[in-house]
């Protein structure tokens, strides 16, 4: 069985200037997600996307970065589908 992969944009930003967590919008889910760190943000951000893939259809993705401003940057994540599936007990049906 091959991996699927999927791409979507993300935007990260510092939540504060004392703060070390990041704010993580995923602009093709409409949705957010939090990180206690910099790599934290973007695992959870891969998270926030496999998991979504667990009990919905995908959105389709979009091939352009969003628009940033201040401290945000935006940037692709890359997921595997396949092997986040399998780590969280589900197979391509929805049954392990």
């Amino acid at each position: 069985m091959q991996d699927q992969f999927v791409v979507y944009p993300i935007k990260i930003k510092p939540t504060g200037e004392n703060s070390s967590n990041y704010l993580v919008y995923l602009p093709d889910f409409q949705g957010y997600t939090l990180g206690e760190d910099y790599d934290n943000a973007l695992f959870m951000a891969r998270d926030y996307i496999g998991t979504r893939s667990l009990f919905n259809k995908l959105p389709p993705a979009s091939k352009h970065l969003p628009l940033v401003g201040g401290s945000e940057t935006a940037l692709f994540i890359k997921v595997n589908i396949t092997s986040f599936r399998l780590q969280h007990g589900v197979r391509a049906n929805g049954y392990l």
